[in-house]
This record gives structure tokens, sequence and C-alpha cells, in this order.
């Protein structure tokens, strides 16, 4: 008798559930959301603090959505490497940062300009080899977005390196992009960054602020991961610091982020579907002559097409380089003669370099060191990614000289 009530009580609940699953929508959209929180909060690598991060923000409702910054493909449709299929060491590299990040990507190959038909140039293009397989590289990732409709794209180039806390700090940087944007952090947007930018400049060696009559920033002081200026090198631009010089560091370790005018090096930038679109067709199929990356910068600069940059100053991503003969560097801008001395290698742009920490995370060490141990002590990743940041509005004439 009790086993028979105990299966018509089992039925008459999962009768109930599917009743009030298909006539009532409050509770199958309740339900539905509950399913998508577990299914995203499971999704996050088991070294970012969820709980703490999410104490970054005033917590609403919606804002769960900023945290996708912290999966495999740190909140973009998809993450390509570039890289020329002859460069294993680099892609040796690479794989192991990204193992260390948590981060999945597809490698895509390089090319070699020299390859590249006459018949498939600008008729105005002139340009070396290495500066056309380049540009070629990179728009075959817009060609391929826009025929597969990838909504957005983070791009990396193959010597790029990264602080250990990156995930940290993109949840940051989402802040901000939301804010240049006009979203607010509880607004459920089709991508966490927002929807309103073409290009996020993320890694560079070089910006500009946007010349406008209303400047949003995005402020992020006290920063670890902040270089002080005066380890600040290789960067063609910088914007004028000089309105966020205060406090006990005198504003040397403050990040902002804005709309840009544009920037230099594509170490890593993300592009999104618009983006690509925009960018194929300038740099494409229209009388052009330049580098990829002053390609797009000047789409920034003139606004055409209302193409939308924002740009962190300092950089999030730097590049890394071998100790080797420097002809290793780059296959942009160095040739092939192995006939240097041996120069020591380094990160560039960074303080505490996912590169340099390999041998602390494979030695299973939870704190990591600095680039420049006189500035950067030893911190575990959540003291390295603690900055938080806010919004700040300034007029042009509030702005005065600082830009």
């Amino acid at each position: 008798m009790l086993a028979r009530l105990g299966g018509r009580y089992k039925v008459v609940v999962l009768v109930a559930s599917i009743t009030l699953f298909f006539l009532f929508p409050p509770f199958r959209i309740l339900f539905l959301e509950t399913h998508r929180f577990l299914r995203h909060t499971n999704a996050f690598p088991s070294h970012i603090d969820y709980l703490r991060a999410k104490l970054t923000f005033t917590k609403t409702p919606l804002s769960d959505s900023i945290y996708q910054v912290q999966n495999e493909t740190l909140g973009f449709e998809e993450i390509y490497l570039i890289s020329l299929p002859e460069r294993t060491d680099k892609q040796d590299a690479f794989a192991i940062q990204a193992a260390f990040s948590n981060i999945s990507y597809t490698l895509v190959d390089g090319v070699h300009g020299d390859e590249v038909s006459t018949k498939a140039l600008p008729h105005t293009m002139s340009q070396k080899a290495t500066i056309i397989g380049c540009w070629r590289a990179h728009l075959n990732i817009y060609q391929k977005m826009v025929h597969e409709n990838v909504s957005t794209a983070l791009i990396f180039e193959d010597d790029a390196d990264w602080d250990v806390a990156l995930k940290h700090q993109l949840v940051q940087f989402a802040r901000a992009s939301r804010f240049i944007g006009g979203i607010e952090d509880d607004h459920v947007a089709s991508s966490p960054y927002g929807d309103d930018w073409d290009v996020l400049w993320l890694g560079h060696c070089g910006t500009w602020v946007l010349p406008d009559d209303e400047h949003r920033f995005f402020v992020i002081p006290h920063d670890p991961t902040v270089q002080p200026p005066r380890l600040r090198e290789e960067n063609v631009a910088e914007p004028n610091m000089s309105h966020w010089r205060t406090g006990h560091d005198n504003g040397d370790q403050t990040r902002v982020v804005f709309r840009s005018e544009g920037a230099v090096c594509t170490a890593a930038y993300a592009i999104s579907q618009k983006g690509a679109r925009k960018a194929l067709y300038s740099l494409s199929m229209i009388p052009y002559n330049a580098p990829v990356d002053w390609g797009i910068a000047n789409l920034c600069k003139s606004k055409q097409y209302d193409f939308t940059c924002i740009s962190s100053w300092p950089q999030l991503i730097g590049v890394s380089r071998p100790t080797s003969h420097i002809a290793k560097w780059s296959d942009v801008e160095r040739g092939t003669d192995f006939e240097d001395e041996i120069r020591e290698g380094g990160s560039h742009h960074l303080m505490y370099s996912v590169r340099q920490n390999i041998p602390e995370w494979l030695n299973g060490k939870t704190i990591f060191r600095s680039s420049h141990s006189d500035v950067g002590p030893p911190l575990p990743i959540d003291d390295i990614g603690k900055a938080t940041g806010y919004a700040e509005t300034l007029t042009s004439e509030q702005m005065g000289s600082y830009m």
C-alpha cells in the first residue's frame, strides 16, 4: 500500500511540474535562468575566485552575464591565434601560457607576404612582404568571421603575453567598455563587453584618446598590474595621465579605459562582427596602402562608419621575447640574420607575466613573482587582480591640457 502511494506521489509531482513549466511562463523563465546560471558558474576555471570577483561591483539580478569574461574564450565567441606554420617555438610558448590561464583558442596560419598574389592586393598597396603577410593574416580572420557570422573574436599574435590575473582584469575592462558604450552593469547585452564597439584594443604599443566634447573614462587606481611610468618602454604614444596623478602612489599605478582614436601594434585586440565587416571593406576592397594596425587606427580616428574603438592605458596584454638572437623576436620587423649576439629575453608592458611565471606554475606554486621585484612583491592571483575601477566623465573644459 505504501509503495503504491509512493509511486502515485511521484507521478503527481511529475505531472504538476510539467504543468507549471508549460502553463506558467514565469516559472519556466525561472527554471531556464537557474539552469543557465548553474551551467555558467560551473564553466569557470577553478583558479578564478568567482565569489571574490563578484565583490568588484554592486550585484544585480542580471549582472552575472559580465562574468562570461572569465570563461575559456574570455567572453568572446572565438579566440584566434595567428602564427606562421613554421614558428612552432612560438606556438609552444603560447600553448603553455593559454593552459596556465585556461584559455581555449583556434590556431590560424600566418601568411608569407611574398606568396600573396599581386592580383589579390588593393591596386594601391605598396608595402614590404612581411607587412603584406601580416595584413593578409588578419584579413583572413575578418573574412572567416563574416562568412561564419562569428559575433566577436579576440585575435592574438603569437608573441602575446599577459598577466596571470587577466581574467580578473577583464571584469573591470568589461565594466569599462559597457560604461563607455552607455550600458549599465545590470543590462544584459549580447556581449559581456557591451554592444556598442567595433574594436577593443587590449594589447598595443601606443594609443590615443579620441577628441570629443564629453570624455568617458573608467579609472582603475592602485592596480598592481600597472607598470610605473619609468618602466613603460617601447610605446609609440600614450595619453597624458596628469589628471590622475594623485594618491599615495601619485597615480603611477592607475589604468584608464576610454574611447580611442586608435592604437599601434596588434599583439591582441578584439573585433566584433560589425567591426570585421567594416574593416574587411576598408582594408581590402577599396584603395589601401598601410600596415593592418594603421588601417584599423584610421577607422577609429575618422569615425567613418561609426567605427568605435576602446583602449586601455597601460595595455592589458603585452609581448614576450625569448633569450635568443633578435631575429627570432619578430616575423615582421626582424630579418633572418642569426649572427647577432644573444639578447636577454623578457616580457614587455607587464608586471606579473604568465610567460615569466611558467616555472612557478609548473612547480604548483600559488604565489607569483613580478618582473620588477623592486616595485611588485610576490603575490597570489587574487591580490594581483584586486583593483576595482570607477566611472568618470570629463568635459572638454575639465580636460584642459590633459589630453
